[in-house]
């Protein structure tokens, strides 16, 4: 609810104040009254009132004098003061508005006019107090943008700022908070408070409520809203709030907050204006900020430099090439004179424990040097655990502190890695007599020492090992062009065991060569092994599974401990023997097959024998292995080539061989008689063989692929089968290519009289044309099948009445042979096929042997062709014999088993199904001249297709030996003059 508009009412006359503080009050106002002037200025030095309503004439001081008086005091907002008098002449009037009245009215007053002069006066007081508040607004961001311009500096900016901020708005206190990530990083009062709860009011007060919702809040009461945090006492006293966020770029920074003691202080006047100055600090505040931080990077960058330089003094001693423990003892000198570290210690790790190399400082700089610490123990060991630089800022209080003695005096060590990527080389340590004396910028200084001094002694250790590297592969090459120039075997493996065991550095080298799985084969060891070793032992190797199948050996691999090791117990005494405490073992394998072993004795060398030396020892197995199937492959090429002269000479079938610029190589002695080319070799090959289409079947071949045997003949009489292939080498690449030429005369007629056998087979059931194109094609004619067929039955009417009295020549050669003769023609002329004449009947077959996609159409218009030939039969018979025989025609389609069935002394090519004795039973129930087709037919049909007659559904009907009636269709052909072709 709104307050009251207050309005004050001077008058000498109580009857005059009486009256117009009811009128007043009925109609809503608050009204306080002054009998004169002077009571009239001292009542508003304690409440202003909204508007003043006063008589002009009263004693003391008139109305003219208070309204001069209060028009001039700058601590008066503004005030409508109305005039009431009973002058009416102009120059009061005028004297009184000069004097900063508002308004005049003449008594006596309407009091409708009153109160309409009255809530004028009040508009104009709204409006004009609303632009005095946005004056003071603009003149206070005005003051606090050119102030905010006038610095960099936070810690001033914020303390002129926030003054000035609680002064424009009467706050008892003005504060902001500035936040990174809900972390505190900024906090200025315009009042100190050392005992505020920063961390608690972000998460829990007003402030972190804002700054969660980036939206402003007025508290008008806080004994009455939980988001006020109350952590001082003089929290206790405050009991209104404003607060506003600092935004930038989207997202809440900080946030300003005004407090006073009074319940309802802050208008929402107050929190636009708090609104508008959170808007116009952001970016000042970011530019502090940004000063700020700039400032302490150039301090931290100084400092950096600085040590950079000194750092950089280091890493030119780095760079220069010099042994490891020289390295050590001049990076630990450095460290501490250039540093000022007390103790500065490097330990290196030797993959079991740590071991100290070098020191400079408290102790002397040799005091500690080759004492090697207890495993598993101390501050450095943790850092080589984690790998990670470790700071303990009391010794006393660390667990893993390990004293060395004398080292009373240290109470705080810090501990970097010195590691590459590829390895973890020790640990730079430096120690102090102060507690905590160790911070970031030591840990980073050192952490980059560490890995400068890493990366130094990787490269003496490469260089090392490139020198040794260097010396061993010329001992691989020496390797290689002696047992390359060596065929014998056994020569080779002697050479290779002192060889390998001179590039290892090693006494003890064997090699064992394996020929039958595993089994049986050679073996040598390095001249310097000890004589007094038992070959038996060796021999016990070569005559058992081999060493490599029982470890599952497939590549180099290291065996420490061999008594330890179960798998090598049966092989105890050898280890014995030659007192081998380690060995490395690498298989000899070649085109997948382990074909031996190489075995060091490295019981002086397992801390130097690491993963760079088991690649080597593999690669020299490899070689080895190489070397040792080259020999075997040479004897074997040398035992094929004799092979393959015998095998050449003992072919009766030309075989030549070709190279790819076409010249004759290679002719065996077949070839030699046959082309008469003895003794011609690296000729051009059409310059030997005069046979066109020979010469053409051998210049066949691509390079790439064989091709299919090509048949040529020779002068009409001898038929060859020629196959020609490429010969490629082991890279692939083409070295021309061989031909084989088969005389295939016998053959070829053998093929010829089974193609006219099996001609004069086919003609028994299918016409000519169709006999050629199965020949042609190639056919499995007779192999029984189970297909989908169209079967046509078709049997005379009449017949046995016929035969009766008539004589066996005329039926014979007048009316069955024309009979089956026309139907034939009909079946040959649609490509079907005949499978039998049963008497006065003919079966006939469409899907087998030959398949058409047509096949039911097909079969359709054989049956209406049937009965137009068999139309004008009838007419022939009744003309010369006086015969009326007529035809009945059924059509069955379904699965049947087609082929050669029979025994083997004489087998007919026919069909076994159902779809036979259906055929028969619609040829049974048709009628002279009808065509009977099942609905098995009818319904495979194509949905695409017209029949060019109607087919009529005569209904179901039952057959003889079916259970269920069948469905059957007429086709009616009389009346239709095209014919399914």
């Amino acid at each position: 609810m709104s307050e009251q508009t207050h309005i004050l009412v001077v008058d000498d006359d109580p009857s005059i104040r009486r009256m117009l503080s009811l009128l007043l009050n009925d109609t809503g106002y608050r009204v306080s009254t002054a009998t004169n002037g002077a009571e009239a200025l001292s009542f508003m030095d304690l409440v202003i009132p909204d508007l003043v309503l006063m008589d002009l004439m009263m004693p003391d001081i008139d109305g003219q004098e208070v309204t001069r008086r209060i028009k001039s005091n700058p601590k008066y907002p503004f005030i409508p003061i109305i005039l009431i008098t009973a002058r009416s002449d102009q120059r009061s009037k005028v004297a009184g508005l000069d004097a900063g009245a508002d308004d005049f009215l003449v008594k006596p007053v309407e009091f409708a006019e009153l109160l309409a002069r009255v809530r004028a006066m009040l508009r104009l007081q709204r409006s004009q107090r609303s632009l005095e508040a946005e004056k003071r607004k603009t003149e206070l961001l005005l003051h606090l943008t050119r102030q905010l311009g006038t610095t960099l500096d936070m810690d001033k900016l914020l303390n002129h700022f926030l003054e000035r901020l609680a002064d424009a708005v009467g706050a008892m206190r003005a504060s902001i908070i500035l936040t990174v990530e809900d972390t505190v990083r900024c906090y200025s009062s315009n009042q100190e408070y050392h005992t505020i709860a920063l961390k608690e009011i972000v998460q829990q007060g007003v402030a972190g409520w804002v700054l969660r919702s980036c939206q402003p809040t007025i508290v008008a009461d806080t004994r009455e809203d939980t988001r006020w945090l109350s952590t001082n006492e003089v929290h206790e006293t405050v009991r209104s709030v404003a607060a506003a966020p600092i935004l930038w770029e989207g997202k809440a920074i900080g946030t300003i907050t005004l407090v006073h003691h009074t319940p309802g202080h802050f208008t929402n006047g107050h929190l636009e204006l708090l609104i508008s100055v959170a808007a116009q600090s952001a970016i000042a505040l970011e530019n502090a900020e940004l000063f700020r931080l700039t400032r302490s990077q150039k301090d931290l960058l100084e400092r950096r430099a600085e040590e950079l330089q000194r750092i950089n003094q280091v890493s030119q001693h780095l760079t220069e090439l010099m042994s490891p423990d020289q390295l050590l003892r001049l990076v630990a000198h450095l460290t501490h004179h250039t540093f000022g570290y007390e103790m500065v210690s490097i330990l290196l790790y030797n993959g079991e424990g740590l071991t100290i190399r070098a020191e400079s400082g408290h102790y002397g700089d040799t005091a500690h040097v080759g004492l090697r610490l207890p495993p598993e123990r101390g501050i450095t060991w943790q850092v080589i655990t984690t790998q990670e630089p470790l700071n303990v800022p009391d010794v006393q209080h660390h667990a893993c502190y390990l004293s060395l003695g004398g080292d009373e005096w240290v109470r705080s060590e810090l501990a970097v890695p010195i590691l590459t990527a590829r390895e973890v080389f020790g640990v730079l340590d430096v120690k102090s007599s102060q507690q905590a004396a160790f911070g970031a910028n030591d840990i980073r200084l050192l952490d980059t020492l560490a890995r400068q001094l890493g990366v130094a002694l990787d490269n003496a250790q490469l260089f090392d090992t490139e020198k040794r590297r260097v010396s061993q592969l010329d001992d691989v090459n020496n390797l290689s062009v002696a047992i390359t120039a060596n065929l014998n075997p056994a020569e080779n493996l002697r050479i290779a065991a002192d060889a390998v065991a001179h590039i290892f550095g090693v006494s003890h080298c064997g090699i064992i060569l394996y020929e039958h799985e595993g089994q049986n084969g050679s073996w040598a060891i390095s001249s310097n092994s000890p004589q007094t070793i038992n070959t038996h032992h060796i021999d016990e190797l070569l005559n058992a599974p081999h060493i490599t199948s029982h470890l599952n050996l497939t590549e180099p691999c290291i065996i420490q401990n061999l008594t330890d090791d179960e798998r090598l117990q049966r092989f105890a005494p050898l280890f014995e023997q030659g007192k081998f405490e380690a060995l490395a073992f690498a298989p000899l394998f070649t085109q997948g097959r382990r074909i031996g072993l190489i075995t060091l004795d490295i019981t002086e060398q397992t801390v130097l024998f690491g993963p760079s030396e088991l690649k080597l020892l593999e690669t020299v197995a490899s070689l080895i292995a190489q070397v040792m199937e080259n020999v075997h492959l040479y004897r074997q090429v040398t035992d094929e080539r004799s092979t393959l002269n015998a095998v050449l000479d003992g072919a009766a079938d030309p075989i030549l061989l070709i190279s790819p610029e076409e010249q004759l190589l290679l002719a065996n002695r077949a070839a030699e008689q046959q082309f008469g080319i003895n003794g011609t070799k690296h000729q051009a090959i059409t310059s030997l063989i005069k046979q066109p289409d020979l010469v053409r079947a051998l210049s066949q071949s691509n390079g790439h692929a064989p091709i299919l045997p090509n048949e040529v003949t020779i002068d009409n009489k001898t038929t060859f089968s020629v196959s020609v292939a490429p010969v490629k080498s082991a890279t692939n690449e083409p070295l021309g290519r061989v031909a084989v030429m088969q005389d295939i005369t016998a053959i070829k007629e053998l093929e010829r009289q089974e193609q006219e056998r099996l001609r004069s087979v086919l003609r028994r059931y299918v016409s000519p044309p169709v006999v050629e194109r199965m020949l042609a094609g190639g056919t499995d004619f007779g192999k029984p099948v189970e297909r989908n067929v169209a079967v046509i039955f078709a049997d005379l009417r009449g017949y046995t009445s016929l035969t009766e009295g008539m004589d066996a020549h005329v039926l014979v050669e007048q009316v069955l042979n024309r009979y089956f003769t026309a139907m034939t023609e009909v079946f040959y002329r649609y490509e079907g096929t005949i499978d039998k004449f049963l008497g006065d009947g003919i079966i006939g077959v469409f899907g087998t042997p030959i398949m058409h996609e047509d096949n039911l159409q097909r079969a359709l218009a054989a049956a209406v062709d049937l009965q137009l030939a068999f139309a004008n039969l009838h007419k022939l018979w009744e003309k010369e014999l006086g015969l009326s025989i007529g035809m009945g025609v059924g059509v069955g389609y379904g699965p049947a088993v087609v082929g050669d069935i029979g025994s083997p002394q004489r087998l007919d090519y026919t069909l076994i199904g159902d779809v036979v004795n259906t055929a028969s039973r619609l040829s049974s129930i048709a009628q002279a001249g009808q065509v009977i087709v099942s609905y098995h037919l009818i319904d495979a049909l194509p949905l695409h297709w017209t029949s060019p007659w109607p087919l009529y559904a005569v209904g179901r009907v039952p057959l003889k030996g079916k259970q269920e009636p069948h469905l059957i269709y007429e086709v009616q052909y009389k009346n239709v003059a095209i014919v399914a072709k």
